[in-house]
């Protein structure tokens, strides 16, 4: 009789320490509203993976020196002038990227960034010419094609473009 005892004393003991342990509940941040900007103060600089993203029908954004962006479509492309690269033995098609910039309202800078699905680049106003064109691609983006960079390093499927 003691050892039954024993034995359902010492499973009771087991299963209550297999139970599952009751669940706290989890903590939660307090919500911080964001500032808002006087109209004459531009955007603060962002980091770029917290940069705005394209919406649906945009196919990129173009982040301008002073933090404003413009986003660009399909349509909007298609009525820039085409331009012609020929790199590595290839013909690429697209608007030049200095027209983009023209149509953002851009007229002075330093330096472009480009990033998406790769290799993210970053080119000089030298080499934002005639030369480096964003191409139509065959799934409805576009990507950097210049004589300035290798093939193999051009971005793909551009979502940002940020002007300083």
């Amino acid at each position: 009789m003691k050892r039954t005892a024993l034995t359902f004393f010492l499973v009771a003991i087991l299963l209550t320490a297999c139970a599952a342990p009751t669940a706290t509940p989890p903590t939660v941040a307090p919500v911080v509203e964001a500032a808002t900007l006087a109209p004459t103060q531009p955007a603060p600089k962002t980091p770029q993976a917290l940069q705005p993203t394209p919406s649906a029908d945009t196919l990129f954004l173009v982040i301008k020196p002073d933090g404003s962006s413009v986003g660009f479509t399909w349509d909007d492309l298609k009525k820039l002038p085409l331009a012609v690269v020929t790199a590595e033995g290839k013909v690429e098609e697209g608007p030049k990227l200095i027209d983009v910039l023209t149509a953002a309202g851009i007229t002075d800078f330093t330096e472009v960034s480009l990033s998406g699905s790769s290799n993210p680049v970053t080119l000089t106003k030298a080499q934002v010419d005639d030369n480096t064109i964003l191409d139509f691609n065959n799934h409805g983006t576009v990507k950097l094609a210049s004589t300035y960079i290798p093939k193999p390093q051009w971005t793909k499927d551009v979502s940002i473009i940020e002007v300083k």
